[in-house]
């Protein structure tokens, strides 16, 4: 297999179009059908069919797709690390953030980055842990930061502790429940919690667990911490966020930190990366420049 082949194939399933992939690519329709062609001899199975929808993966494509992002990704590994070895100060990092890091800590980690090596390009994403999961599964990011109990990862995923980030619970100023001290006094409450169509995530599950208590009845679920946010400030809704964001950002939004007598969970920061995957010297590089900001700061 050569890298045309799987980049040819990687754009089709990508854009599910021949043409969309030739056009991302540089190339034009019949020489993407020819190198698909060549690469569906070399395999021996067919991996795409037109439809009326455009072109879809076959069974064997659907199967193929994730492995050829991966050698790719592989190679772009390869290629990368020898080019910093070379040249000591270049590479790539692709990383995907929380909002809690994004909001405190990414900017001193990216000048001290910027100070070590300015070669370095850094491409960022923001999203939730579901999101970063998936990226880091299919290759499409080399590395995803975030707060979570590391416990709560697949076997796939390998993680560097960086950090604890303690939770707290947020309520408007003027919240009626804002004299309970414990957490159990707010559970007929709404609730603005972390959570994707699967459910409530891990962590939060934990939090209650922790307490002795199920997840409140009552929830607004998202992976948007803005608006997690501005239903604590404007709808009354009690939320959960990290402490680092809370220090930040809860005054601007006329909310408070719930002050319960119960010991609420400690999550860590942590680089979370797939098993098995090495990880290249710029992204070490950058785990160092999160390592010097939080021991500067």
């Amino acid at each position: 297999m050569k890298p045309t082949q799987l980049n040819a194939f990687v754009a089709v399933s990508a854009h599910s179009s021949i043409r969309g992939a030739a056009r991302v690519l540089g190339v034009t329709p019949p020489a993407i059908t020819k190198i698909i062609r060549e690469l569906e001899s070399e395999l021996g199975v067919p991996l795409i069919e037109r439809s009326v929808k455009g072109v879809e993966l076959t069974e064997y494509g659907a199967a193929f797709a994730p492995r050829a992002r991966l050698l790719l990704d592989d190679m772009r590994r390869a290629r990368n690390e020898l080019a910093e070895l070379r040249d000591g100060l270049r590479g790539q990092v692709r990383v995907a953030v929380s909002t809690t890091f994004a909001q405190t800590l990414l900017v001193p980690t990216f000048r001290e980055l910027r100070s070590r090596r300015p070669g370095v390009a850094l491409h960022l994403s923001e999203t939730g842990l579901p999101s970063m999961l998936a990226h880091l599964r299919e290759a499409q990011i080399d590395l995803a930061i975030t707060h979570l109990d590391p416990a709560v990862l697949d076997a796939e995923f390998d993680s560097i502790p960086l950090f604890p980030v303690p939770l707290v619970i947020a309520m408007a100023n003027r919240h009626p429940l804002r004299r309970c001290r414990h957490v159990h006094q707010l559970m007929e409450a709404e609730w603005a919690l972390p959570g994707d169509a699967d459910g409530v995530w891990p962590a939060t599950k934990s939090l209650f667990a922790s307490l002795g208590l199920p997840v409140p009845q009552r929830i607004m679920q998202g992976d948007s911490i803005t608006a997690g946010l501005m239903m604590v400030a404007q709808m009354n809704c009690i939320g959960i966020f990290a402490e680092p964001l809370a220090d930040k950002i809860f005054r601007q939004y006329e909310i408070r930190r719930f002050q319960t007598e119960d010991r609420l969970p400690v999550l860590q920061m942590c680089a979370i990366y797939r098993r098995g995957s090495r990880l290249t010297p710029a992204a070490l590089q950058l785990i160092d420049c999160i390592r010097h900001t939080i021991s500067a700061g």
